[in-house]
């Protein structure tokens, strides 16, 4: 599973990085994003929900591991 490390970076960085794998990923792939920061948090998911693609989080020593998946429509 492709990871993308985003921990250390501000916005919009961790945004640009996430729509980037989100091009690079196929249809029912998954991929990870570690974010480092609660407003690249919000920013992502906000983003996630627009575009109506899933994904989970959790949080784990001061960072949050995002995982998404890009479902076919």
């Amino acid at each position: 599973m492709k990871i993308v490390d985003t921990r250390g970076q501000s916005c919009p960085a961790p945004l640009i990085a996430t729509k980037k794998a989100i091009k690079e990923t196929g249809m029912e792939e998954a991929f990870q994003v570690l974010i480092g920061s609660q407003n690249a948090l919000n920013n992502i998911s906000r983003f996630l929900k627009d575009n109506k693609a899933g994904f989970s989080v959790t949080e784990s020593e001061g960072f949050w591991t995002m995982t998404v998946s890009k479902k076919g429509r």
